[in-house]
Parts: structure tokens; C-alpha cells; sequence
């Protein structure tokens, strides 16, 4: 009896033995698979980061990198650099921290980038930065706004000219159509404009209204809005409408910036001033479209922010191949207005090149 419990025992050990053995197989066996997967996968993120290494690498710089404007602009780039092996980053974009333009040149000096795409202007330290970039061998290409004291290759915007003359026409047919008395008219510039741009802009908008007889009952001025504070911007065009002076406001404001459609627009809707002010604007972000589909902006010009991106990225890879650039590629606009608001080319700058 005592011999059969133990015969009992061995095979209850030997079948524990057993599997327990092809447990530990099978965990091996799904140990090996396992790490082989992980093996494999690093394999191909280390293949597909090879696969990624880029023959140049570019940055947008502009001071208003998160808007609709800048972002089309980015965008257009990215789709360009992406035919030629080309790497673009639009330097500043949602950092915590704010950094000046001359911060985020230095950087890109310091990085020793291939070329440097930057919203232009006059200031001086910006200058001084894209002198240096050009003595360091970066090239520059301005976009939007240009400078040529800064040397750069190329400039790739619209003509300061033309732009002034189509707010000239817009401003001439509304008040013949709708203003029997004198109209105050101001253009609000933004302190990012060069002083060079902005007098030709307001040279072509009094052309106009000369041409038409009209400078007795148009009273054209022009204010400067700053934009290297936060909220600065919407301060300032507050106070044209409701601070001390606000008795003797624009009846029509022409903005020459996305940023300042909107903040002009959005105080019209806050202090009860929509119907007493004529907005023409400038780009078509969504909520500009909105705004001209209500009849609040009666029109906006709006600049090919898809082109203007592309356009940047050819001039830096034609001057990388041949050493020449064409000096300025001009952009292509459209006015948009209630009118056609849906038959436009131009949909926020995403149109086809």
C-alpha cells in the first residue's frame, strides 16, 4: 500500500516537473518574441531617422508666430521645403516664454542655420543681427515686410504700392456711395512696418483720393499700433474708440495686419460700435470671414499666405544652388467682400500655387 502512495507521489511531482518545465518554456519562448519586437521596432524608428536626415534647415522668424497669418505662411514653407529635403521651423512657436525677434535671431545666428526667413523691419538691432547673419554666410529672405539695408537675398511679399492703391479704391467707392459729409478715415499701421512701407502705403491711399477729387471731404490720418507687449495692441485701438478722444473717431479704419483686423473688430462688437464704424481688413482667418459674412468688416485684401511660404523656400534653395536669387518675388492678393466671401480663391491663404 505504502509502495503504490509513493508511486502516486513521483508521478504527481513528475507531472508538476513536467509543467512547470513548459511554463517556463512558453514565458521564455514569449520573453524572446518580446524583446525581438522591441528590437525590431527600434530598428525601425532608427531606420525611419536616418530616413529623415535633411540636406538644409530653415527658420521663420516673425513676431506674431501663432496667428492665422504666420501659421498659413509656415505651413505653405513646410510643403515647399519638403520637395527639395529641406527642414523649416517657425522659431518662437508656443514657447513659454516670449522672446524678442532679436532673441530668436541670435539663436539662429548661434545655431548656424542655412538660411534664415523673417518677417522684415527697421529696427535696429534687427539690422545689426542680419548683418552679422550675412557675414556669418546665412543667407536671409524677408517676408511680408521688407528692408534691404539688411543684405538680404530676397524679399517675397506685396507691393506696398499696389496694397495702398486697392485700399484707396475701396475707401473712394464706399464713401461716394455712402457718405454725403466729410469721412475721418485712419490707417492703423503695425510698429513692425518699416516707415518706408508705411509712407508708400499712405502716399498711394491719398493718390487715389486726390485723383478723385475727394481729399476736401476725406480726412486721412494714420496711427501706430505697438505690438511688443501683450495686450498692447488691443489697448491701443481701444482707446481710438473709447478713451479721451474716442468724440472724434474714424468713421473708417483700414488695418494693414490680421492682428489689428481683429482687435479692431472685436472692440466694434465690445463697445457697441458695429454700424457706426467702416472696418476694411486685412487677411481672411476664420474669424474675419465671419465678421465680413455679417457685414461687420465690409471687405479685407488678403494676401496668397500659401505662396508667400513656398515662394521663401524656392528663393533659399535657387540661391544654395546658383549662388542668385530674383531680388523680390511678389505675392498675389485678392479683396474678398461679402459679395464673393464664397466664390473667393482664396480660402485663409490655402490656395494652390
Amino acid at each position: 500500500m505504502d509502495k503504490k502512495k509513493k508511486d502516486k507521489g513521483y508521478r504527481g511531482i513528475l507531472i508538476a516537473t513536467v509543467v512547470l518545465g513548459v511554463l517556463l518554456l512558453l514565458i521564455v519562448a514569449f520573453s524572446i518574441f518580446f524583446f525581438y519586437k522591441r528590437i525590431a521596432g527600434t530598428k525601425g524608428l532608427l531606420m525611419s531617422d536616418e530616413a529623415h536626415e535633411y540636406d538644409s534647415y530653415y527658420v521663420l522668424i516673425t513676431d506674431s508666430p501663432n496667428t492665422d497669418f504666420w501659421q498659413s505662411v509656415y505651413q505653405g514653407a513646410v510643403a515647399e521645403a519638403e520637395k527639395h529635403n529641406a527642414y523649416v521651423e517657425l522659431l518662437g512657436e508656443n514657447l513659454e516664454q516670449s522672446y524678442s525677434k532679436a532673441d530668436l535671431l541670435n539663436i539662429a545666428i548661434n545655431s548656424n542655420v542655412d538660411g534664415i526667413i523673417i518677417e522684415g523691419d527697421d529696427d535696429n538691432d534687427t539690422v545689426k543681427l542680419l548683418l552679422k547673419a550675412k557675414e556669418e554666410g546665412i543667407p536671409v529672405v524677408t517676408v511680408s515686410d521688407d528692408n534691404m539695408e539688411s543684405k538680404r537675398i530676397s524679399y517675397i511679399g506685396v507691393s506696398c504700392y499696389n496694397l495702398g492703391k486697392e485700399y484707396g479704391e475701396q475707401l473712394v467707392k464706399y464713401v461716394k456711395e455712402n457718405v454725403p459729409d466729410t469721412c475721418r478715415t485712419m490707417v492703423l499701421m503695425d510698429d513692425t512696418f518699416t516707415s518706408n512701407s508705411q509712407s508708400i502705403i499712405l502716399t498711394a491711399i491719398n493718390e487715389v483720393i486726390e485723383d478723385e477729387n475727394l481729399a476736401d471731404k476725406i480726412t486721412l490720418s494714420s496711427h501706430v499700433v505697438s505690438s511688443n507687449k501683450d495686450y498692447a495692441a488691443e489697448e491701443d485701438i481701444r482707446d481710438i474708440f473709447v478713451g479721451e478722444n474716442s468724440h472724434s473717431g474714424p468713421d473708417v479704419v483700414i488695418c494693414l495686419s490680421e492682428k489689428n483686423t481683429l482687435c479692431v473688430y472685436q472692440t466694434v462688437v465690445d463697445y457697441n460700435k458695429v454700424g457706426n464704424v467702416e472696418i476694411f481688413g486685412y487677411y481672411l482667418s476664420p474669424v474675419i470671414k465671419d465678421a465680413i459674412d455679417k457685414e461687420i468688416i465690409r471687405s479685407s485684401i488678403v494676401v496668397d499666405t500659401d505662396q508667400m511660404g513656398r515662394r521663401s523656400i524656392e528663393a533659399m534653395n535657387e540661391y544654395k544652388e546658383s549662388g542668385y536669387v530674383s531680388e523680390i518675388y511678389l505675392i498675389d492678393t485678392d479683396l474678398v467682400s461679402k459679395d464673393n466671401l464664397d466664390t473667393s480663391d482664396f480660402e485663409g491663404g490655402d490656395s494652390d500655387d
